[in-house]
């Protein structure tokens, strides 16, 4: 009798196995999207060249070079769209001519809209931002992936202050 106990046991277990196995095979792992920023560097109208944070204070004429990852963890990045008021601020995405063959045609990088091609889970850019007049001022990023609609898009801002 213990001897057909183990066996059932054994048999209980593999079934187990067998069915949570069958699940994650199905590649459903889904992750929200990540925007990670780098050292944020400043160049004034003097041209001189500093390192600051986004709570420091900006000033008309000087440029903002923010170095952005897009990472799409477990999924595939779609798209991303930086967006400010245009009467206050420049702004544009620059990016490396190695990182190129990852967008495609409709991508307007002049104008803040990356849209990337099928299987980029990785991408580096550069977000430009130079002040026209003085206030406090959003800057909204949107990371899409295909994680699907409880994961991405991931929205995010900063405010820089003009004096």
């Amino acid at each position: 009798m213990p001897h057909i106990m183990k066996r059932i046991s054994f048999l209980a277990i593999l079934a187990l196995a067998a069915v949570s196995l069958t699940s994650c095979l199905e590649g459903e792992s889904h992750s929200t999207p990540v925007i990670q920023a780098g050292f944020v560097t400043r160049v004034d109208t003097a041209g001189v060249c500093d390192t600051i944070t986004f709570a420091d204070t900006l000033h008309i004429g000087d440029t903002l070079r923010v170095p952005l990852v897009l990472y799409g963890a477990l999924n595939n990045l779609t798209s991303f769209q930086v967006s400010a008021d245009t009467a206050a601020v420049n702004y544009a995405l620059l990016n490396d001519s190695v990182y190129l063959r990852f967008l495609d045609g409709s991508s307007a990088p002049e104008k803040g809209y990356l849209r990337f091609v099928a299987n980029c889970s990785l991408f580096e850019t550069t977000l430009r931002y130079e002040p026209k007049k003085t206030g406090d001022y959003e800057v909204h990023m949107v990371l899409a992936s295909d994680a699907g609609e409880k994961y991405s898009p991931l929205e995010a801002y900063f405010k820089m202050i003009v004096r």
